[in-house]
């Protein structure tokens, strides 16, 4: 769906409530009119490579990829430089907060199936698509938990969108580095084994 901007602003609160940050952009809560729908505004931030209809095409793209254990593309919207992405809206947040965070310990089996469930995303994007999508940025705050806890991996194929600058993500982004594979330091060609590495370390 292709959002109003001030729709979404004024569904945010205007981004009053800020869920979180990454290298991407930053998230906000909302509500969807109507139905009162809880969404994950993330409002993209860095130099954008694509121009708009370059934009549209990507997101259209991603938004018909559905799995069980990705993240939902709900729409998006676009107004001059400014591009949000409009996702369904994960109440338990993301796994780094769930295992780093202070919260009741998850139990082994809840583990396991946040394993077994990102795993299956992740292989998803890699051979249930037309074309593969190397994620690139696979870390616990990158697999979201909904009310039931079941783990959806989010920010697939926001690497295209975004010209992403590693040798700079790798003094800046906390977290991160402990997850990215050595392909990204020495050079040789990224492929899904990349994300398989960044998964392992998780």
């Amino acid at each position: 769906v292709a959002f109003k901007y001030g729709d979404v602003r004024r569904a945010t609160k205007n981004f009053s409530e800020k869920l979180g940050g990454g290298s991407f952009g930053s998230v906000y809560k909302g509500t969807l009119p109507g139905g009162g729908v809880a969404i994950a505004v993330k409002k993209l931030e860095g130099r954008l490579c694509v121009g708009e209809k370059q934009f549209r095409n990507e997101v259209r793209t991603i938004g018909v990829i559905q799995h069980v254990n990705l993240v939902r593309l709900r729409g998006f919207s676009s107004r001059g430089g400014d591009r949000l992405l409009v996702y369904d809206h994960m109440p338990n947040g993301s796994l780094d907060k769930v295992l780093f965070g202070g919260s009741p310990a998850l139990s082994w089996r809840a583990r396991f199936q946040i394993a077994l469930g990102a795993a299956r995303g992740l292989l998803y994007l890699h051979e249930g698509c037309r074309d593969c999508i190397i994620h690139c940025d696979i870390k616990p705050e990158n697999i979201l938990l909904d009310k039931d806890l079941v783990p959806k991996v989010a920010d697939f194929g926001l690497a295209k969108l975004l010209a992403r600058d590693f040798s700079r993500v790798l003094t800046t982004v906390r977290g991160t580095i402990g997850y990215l594979a050595p392909e990204w330091i020495s050079g040789v060609p990224i492929t899904v084994k990349a994300d398989v590495y960044s998964y392992g370390m998780v």
